[in-house]
């Protein structure tokens, strides 16, 4: 295994890009492993270490699964400070963003665990944009649509606190779901809709995933690449087109979530009790003192 290098190639040509050249180059350190160039500052060492793990075993059963890998290592990049990863992204990545991949590049961005706070865990968020690289390589040159981009990824790296469809359940009740086609600007969402956006992607893929097998999944991508666009893809891997697949989808979404807001019931319950409970203090409260009151008057006419 290689030792401490300096970054080299097209890995050095990112960091000269824009304001990344204030960036020190010699601090950044290489931690090579297979399929992997992980770079790194000094205080990330451990991280490094921990990251390095993760893909040696997480990797291989995913490009297994995939049925896809790459041909040179993919460059990880893990950004010491908010300021680093605004650099090394040029600023276009919103706050709830922890990481970002570009597979032309075959590059990763991610921001160290030392300073993150991502509702994801680790494993997750570097399984996520591992997938969008080889779902990159999948589908070649064709745009991936971002709601089956961002749903493979979500589906492929476990999220499954994707799945209790409470948001869902909301945005049906309200008529605020949100076409597919229209998640492509995900990035420009607010927290909560962008929320929706990745739920509606891991849920459609995993509609996709049920009904015909995690084996569609390359199948759809490589029939993108062969076809160019998504529309073609759709009726050469299952036979309808893309309206369709999404008027399917959404009637299986009505029939299996159309309820899930109701999970909530439980915290509902517990506040209307604890509203109950002092309201009845209160009244309480009022009554004893009008009752003491009263007292005191009745005494001072006895008195009197």
């Amino acid at each position: 295994m290689k030792t401490w290098l300096l970054i080299t190639g097209n890995c050095l040509l990112l960091l000269f890009t824009g304001a990344a050249q204030a960036q020190s180059q010699s601090a950044w350190r290489i931690f090579p492993i297979e399929n992997f160039n992980i770079y790194y500052q000094p205080e990330d060492s451990l991280n490094a270490l921990h990251i390095a793990r993760i893909l040696l075993a997480e990797y291989p059963p995913i490009s297994r699964e995939l049925e896809v890998t790459v041909a040179s290592p993919i460059g990880l990049f893990i950004a010491p400070s908010l300021g680093s990863f605004n650099k090394l992204t040029g600023g276009a990545i919103p706050h709830w963003g922890g990481a970002v991949a570009d597979p032309n590049k075959q590059l990763i961005i991610l921001k160290s665990p030392r300073w993150s706070q991502q509702n994801r865990s680790l494993r997750q968020i570097i399984i996520h944009e591992v997938v969008h690289i080889l779902v990159g390589r999948l589908a070649g040159n064709a745009h991936v649509p971002r709601w089956l981009n961002e749903g493979i990824a979500t589906y492929f790296a476990g999220e499954t606190g994707y799945a209790e469809g409470k948001e869902l359940s909301r945005a049906q009740l309200t008529k605020q779901l949100i076409p597919l086609d229209n998640i492509d600007a995900v990035l420009s969402f607010k927290t909560l809709k962008a929320h929706l956006a990745y739920q509606q992607a891991y849920l459609a893929v995993v509609y996709i995933a049920e009904r015909y097998g995690e084996s569609a999944l390359p199948e759809l991508l490589r029939a993108l690449r062969e076809k160019g666009e998504i529309h073609a893809a759709f009726r050469a891997t299952f036979g309808l087109s893309l309206e369709q697949f999404e008027t399917e989808w959404r009637a299986y979404l009505k029939q299996k979530y159309r309820w899930s807001f109701l999970r909530e019931f439980d915290t509902f319950l517990w506040v209307f009790i604890v509203l109950l409970f002092l309201i009845v203090v209160a009244v309480i409260i009022r009554r004893n003192r009008k009752t003491v009151s009263r007292w005191e008057r009745e005494d001072e006419w006895e008195w009197e």
